[in-house]
């Protein structure tokens, strides 16, 4: 069993580079690897030019924040924030001055004297975090520091590493199963399955234009349908068991493939009418700002779409017969692989 396989990737200075994928996934091991926690079988894990692969973890200069704190129980909250500085021997004036600035930087400086077991669990995280970035790191490992924390913390939590992250410049590799974490807080994302990285690129690129098939359905919602890829002249779309579907793919070979089209994406249009797939609305929830509709395409084919207060829609009634089309290139498609087939 190879939990990361070939993974082979640059992260810049100062970014914000987040691994995500699901459990099991093999990120946490490839956090480790860098880490000096797990050995690596081949290859090379440089920083900068210096490559790092028989340097001792506590000689690598990293700074790590764990999920579940790995706060001393016994130690205040200063002590727990120079424990890096100390076993560095830095002297006691810099150490004081270091540890109350990052005390500060994570607004946590009127805890100093307090003991652990007396904070919250999102100021235990930021006792973490300070512990972290006071020692100075070349790199910031985080994995999975905010999955212990309820949701309102969780959003804090984000914004405070973000920000800070942002104001130190310190680079920074992340470790998530939450893909609205990954989205909101990377430069880059690299997602993972069964230890391989599947795709590495910006969030909005992650999310609008999907490698495979596994990306598309791991980051946000995909609606996905069988289907063939069928050409007329210069025009091209899918064919379904439920309607027609145009796209725009670079390929001119025809046969079976799979598509998916994101609920947001998807325009109505009251009764069965022209090109779309066809259905009736089966479950209708407002939102505030979006009405998701569920529209059954047939016994057991569902199908998500979104339409959006602002422009002007009201919800719609449950069993009303509908008609499902889109952009041509906001409906992607797949080869037998599950790759996309790139426009």
């Amino acid at each position: 069993f190879h939990a990361v396989k070939n993974a082979n990737f640059k992260v810049e200075k100062g970014e914000f580079f987040t691994l995500l994928g699901p459990s099991g996934c093999g990120k946490t091991t490839l956090l480790r690897m860098i880490a000096g926690f797990n050995s690596i079988e081949r290859g090379t894990i440089t920083f900068g030019e210096k490559v790092i692969n028989d340097i001792p973890a506590h000689r690598r200069n990293i700074g790590m924040v764990f999920q579940n704190y790995a706060i001393f129980p016994h130690m205040t909250v200063f002590q727990n924030v120079a424990y890096g500085l100390k076993a560095r021997k830095v002297s006691k004036k810099e150490t004081e001055e270091r540890v109350l600035k990052a005390l500060r930087l994570v607004k946590m400086e009127e805890f100093r004297d307090r003991e652990p077991s007396k904070l919250s669990g999102g100021q235990q995280q930021r006792i973490a975090l300070a512990r972290a970035i006071v020692i100075e790191p070349d790199v910031l490992l985080m994995d999975e520091p905010l999955s212990n924390l309820d949701a309102k913390l969780r959003l804090e939590m984000r914004t405070i590493i973000k920000k800070l992250q942002r104001e130190l410049g310190i680079t920074t590799i992340y470790v998530t199963h939450d893909q609205e974490e990954a989205l909101a807080i990377s430069d880059r994302i690299a997602v993972m399955k069964l230890g391989v990285i599947q795709q590495i690129d910006v969030p909005e690129k992650i999310y609008k234009t999907p490698a495979n098939e596994f990306v598309a359905g791991f980051i946000g919602t995909s609606n996905f349908l069988q289907g063939a890829l069928v050409k007329e002249g210069l025009k091209q779309f899918i064919k379904t068991p439920y309607g027609l579907l145009d796209v725009a793919v670079s390929t001119q070979k025809e046969g079976p493939v799979t598509v998916s089209l994101r609920p947001e994406e998807g325009i109505l249009k009251k009764g069965h009418q022209g090109e779309g797939l066809q259905g009736k609305i089966t479950l209708a929830t407002f939102l505030g700002d979006f009405m998701n509709y569920e529209i059954e395409l047939a016994p057991g084919v569902i199908m998500e779409v979104n339409e959006y207060t602002k422009d002007g829609k009201t919800l719609r009634e449950i069993g009303q017969e509908v008609t499902i089309s889109a952009e041509a290139s906001a409906v992607k498609v797949y080869d037998e692989e599950g790759w996309v087939i790139p426009s």
